[in-house]
Order: C-alpha cells, then structure tokens, then sequence
C-alpha cells in the first residue's frame, strides 16, 4: 500500500509540474505493480488450490482405508491367528503322539542293552540267550513299525508349519496398510498445520488493524488533510479523478 500511494502522490506532482513523460513511466509502473499483486494472488490461490486437492485426495483415501481395507485387514489378521491355532494344535498333537513312541524305544533299548553286555561278559545261560534273542528280533520288528509312526508324526508337524508362508503375507500386506495410513495421517497433520501457519499470521494482522482503526491513524495534520489515502479505494478514485 505505502508503494501505491508513493506512486500516486509522485503522479500528482508530475501531473501538476507538466511532466508528461514522467507522469506516463510513473502510470506505467502502478500498472506493472498492479499486474504484480494481481500475480501474487493468483499464485496464492493457485497453492491453496493445489494443496485442497492434496488434502481431498488424501481424506478420499483415508476414508476408503476406513470403510475397506482396516475391516478386510481386521478379517485377514483373525485368520492369521486360527492359522496359528490350528498350526499349534496340530504340531503339539504330533509332539504329544510321537513322544511315547520314542520314550518306549529308547526304554526297550537302555533295557536290551544292559542284557547285551552281560550276553558279552558271559553271564547268561543259554536259557536266557535265546530268550535274548527272541526279545532282539521282537524289538527289530517294532522299531520297523514305530518308526514308521514316528516319522509320519514328525513329518505332520513339520507340514503344520506351511502356514507361515501365508501368515507372512497376510501379515506384511497389514503393515503396509498400517504404513499407508500413518503416511496419510501424516500428511494431514502436514498440511493443517502448513494451514494454521499461514492462517495465524493472517488473523493477528487482522486483529492489528482493526485495532489500529478503532484508536484512529492519529491528528490529522492541517495542510495535508488532502494527502491522506487510507485504502485501495481512495487510490483508484484518485487515478479516476486524473484521468486514469
């Protein structure tokens, strides 16, 4: 505003002095600094404009993530965990079974064991030597058929970790949806606070001049009560009483 009256009272004075030229650069320079406001606008609201559809985009998506995906998402991670439950359930059922298996063939051995040494230090009858043998051939035969029982219960637990290739998926396709809408809070907050910074100072120069208007701009002082411009208005109707 101080630039605009500059002008014009610098217009004046070429006017009355007979400065034609002087008077037309001086016309020429309000035009251009007009024209330069007029930019400066534009640019301001063309930023306003771009960040609003920022934010609509970003609340579009954000309320689609609500609607959609945080439901399906809830879905996916429920089926995660009965994965997960009946993966446990099912590898300590194969535990649970295969267990007395071994702790009996491992029993049966300690036990055949014992009896094998004192085969070795000749301390069995013939009675008990082929007793011995006996028991050997009945423990061959039920190692055959438990270790086959034990294999298919170790193999089962095995199988019940393949849940983990699709809990991880389903898993990480969660985080990235969690990602997405902490990026898109994120740029919320960005954007409301990029808002209330350029809408602060705004509202305290506001506040300022209306309390400048409410206190009055002062004495006015005699001899230049015609040089007082309080407004854009009073500009403009100064250049239209000249002819501008």
């Amino acid at each position: 505003m101080d630039e605009y009256l500059a002008h014009a009272r610098e217009l004046v004075r070429q006017i009355e002095a007979g400065e034609e030229d002087a008077a037309r650069v001086t016309v020429e320079a309000l035009a251009r600094l007009r024209e330069r406001e007029l930019f400066r606008e534009l640019g301001t609201l063309t930023r306003e404009l771009h960040e609003a559809l920022k934010s609509f985009k970003v609340d579009t998506r954000l309320g689609d993530i609500a609607a959609n995906d945080i439901p399906d998402a809830r879905e996916r991670l429920n089926h995660v965990i009965e994965l997960t439950e009946q993966a446990a359930h099912r590898t300590l059922t194969a535990i649970e079974s295969g267990l007395p298996l071994a702790e009996g063939l491992a029993g049966e051995a300690g036990k055949l064991a014992e009896r094998w040494q004192r085969f070795r230090q000749r301390e069995l009858s013939a009675a008990e030597f082929r007793e011995l043998s006996r028991d050997i051939e009945a423990y061959l035969q039920r190692c055959g058929g438990e270790a086959a029982t034990l294999q298919a219960h170790l193999s089962d637990a095995l199988m019940a970790q393949d849940y983990q290739d699709i809990t991880g998926q389903i898993i990480r396709r969660v985080i990235g949806l969690v990602q997405e809408v902490e990026d898109g809070l994120v740029e919320l907050v960005r954007i409301s606070g990029h808002r209330i910074a350029e809408e602060t100072p705004a509202a305290a120069d506001k506040a300022d001049d209306q309390e400048a208007d409410r206190r009055g701009r002062g004495p006015a002082i005699p001899g230049q009560e015609g040089d007082v411009v309080s407004g854009q208005d009073e500009v403009d109707d100064l250049l239209s009483s000249l002819g501008f």
